[in-house]
């Protein structure tokens, strides 16, 4: 029997002139990058949930912390962003996401290996430089296999992966590493000389081997269609960086403020991710396992419910309004996160912060689940790919550099006092979610001057 069996998803879904026996299972090829993108969040992300025992072991600072959540990992994600998105653009992306997922598996199990603080940030970056590939690529596919009103709904699917993922670290990672910690695990790890923290690593690492299987045996690149003036899908030619650059801040004019928009919202993204855990342990003396089973099931239905609403939202307007009407969404959305993000950090009640981190989350997965759309419908296909890589590298090189590594930095200019950490995360929170809801709403002005392909 075939390993690709013919879909049977209706042709309307489809892009139009793909032949419809060429695209084999095109909702098993959205759930699997799925699965992929949760599971590379889960791998950056298990570290919010390890910050203590990490510390103590290898007696790092708040500021190495930041590091290891910041600056080692989201500098590396982001510049190998750029070196891949060539490869996006004209090469098999299949096979390269399959690479990269077998890649940044092993970094992360070499994660459990490291002994000390340069060990440990090295293989951070390992894992950063595979993960670079995987949206830019994920989302381009879902452009030649769906036509353009079904895009928006695959790529929020896609983007439901930061917030499974992310809840996955919180929830699963304090599990394991209580389980690690305990009893004759705790004994079996010491006799081998292993820390708990370390065999999180490698179970969490472990499974991406599979996923990079799955991937490169059982999904087939879909052939490039782009439109010529016509409406009719054919195959283009490789255009200059210089020309996907004139493509995104010349001829379309929202762009730069809806990249700096986003930069904004993933500064606040990161930040939470980073230092939210650690607060709740640090501020309400939590264990790991209980901020993980309180946290992650706000994170995550915060976030799934707004991704899923996003989705519903781009589903019900129409062609000529899409941008407009997305980054505007986007723009109410960020405006309406910005009090919780202030008030989430300096609440005196364990219980009322994760409230309001599960709200923060609803809100700010709204504009991250249609953060790619524009870039779907309004640049040609083989831009797509660097169009996509310049965002991730805006948006990892700023946000996730500046965001963790702030907060650390704030918390201990303010003196490492009870409730520094929760002014450090209100102040990076709050003005990134101010400056990102002007930004978008500056981007939805602009949007006449753009013309979506």
């Amino acid at each position: 029997m075939s390993a690709h069996p013919v879909s049977t998803q209706p042709a309307s879904d489809l892009a139009p002139s793909t032949p419809y026996g060429d695209v084999r299972h095109p909702g098993y090829v959205v759930m699997l990058f799925f699965v992929c993108f949760a599971f590379s969040y889960l791998d950056r992300q298990v570290v919010s949930i390890l910050v203590q025992p990490i510390k103590q072991s290898l007696a790092l600072t708040d500021t190495q912390i930041g590091l290891l959540q910041g600056f080692s990992f989201t500098m590396c994600y982001a510049t190998a962003g750029v070196f891949v998105a060539r490869l996006v653009d004209r090469g098999n992306r299949v096979k390269l996401i399959a690479a990269c997922v077998a890649i940044w598996a092993v970094s992360t199990m070499a994660c459990g290996f490291a002994s000390n603080f340069t060990e440990l940030l090295l293989a951070r970056a390992g894992t950063a430089v595979a993960e670079a590939a995987l949206s830019p690529a994920a989302l381009s596919i879902f452009s030649d296999i769906f036509v353009p009103r079904r895009v928006a709904r695959a790529s929020s699917m896609f983007m439901l992966g930061p917030y499974v993922g992310g809840g996955a670290a919180l929830f699963g990672g304090g599990m394991l590493l209580t389980a690690a910690a305990a009893g004759q695990s705790n004994a079996w790890l010491s006799a081998h000389g292993f820390a708990p923290w370390q065999a999180v690593f490698v179970a969490v690492g472990l499974p991406g081997l599979l996923l990079a299987a799955l991937v490169a045996f059982t999904v087939r690149e879909p052939v490039r269609l782009e439109a010529n003036a016509s409406g009719e899908h054919t195959r283009d030619e490789m255009p200059s960086l210089r020309e996907v650059l004139a493509e995104l801040f010349v001829r379309n004019r929202f762009c730069l403020p809806y990249f700096a928009a986003y930069v904004a919202l993933i500064t606040l993204f990161y930040s939470h991710a980073a230092w939210f855990p650690t607060l709740l342990m640090r501020h309400f003396g939590l264990a790991p396992k209980l901020v993980g089973q309180m946290a992650a099931p706000a994170y995550m239905l915060g976030g799934m419910s707004g991704v899923a609403c996003a989705g519903l939202l781009a589903s019900r307007v129409s062609d000529d309004t899409t941008l407009r009407k997305v980054l505007g969404f986007s723009a109410c959305a960020v405006a309406l996160l910005v009090p919780a993000a202030i008030a989430m950090p300096l609440v005196g009640s364990s219980g009322l912060a994760i409230v309001l981190y599960g709200a923060s989350a609803f809100t700010a997965s709204i504009a991250m689940g249609l953060a790619p759309v524009p870039l779907q419908i309004a640049v040609p296909n083989r831009m797509r790919g660097r169009s996509l890589a310049l965002l991730v590298f805006m948006t990892n090189a700023i946000s996730g550099g500046i965001g963790p590594l702030s907060v650390g930095y704030l918390n201990e200019r303010l003196g490492q006092t009870g409730t520094s950490l929760g002014w450090a995360l209100a102040l990076v929170g709050g003005i990134s979610a101010f400056v990102s809801a002007i930004l978008y709403a500056v981007a939805a002005r602009r949007v006449g001057a753009a013309t979506p392909n």
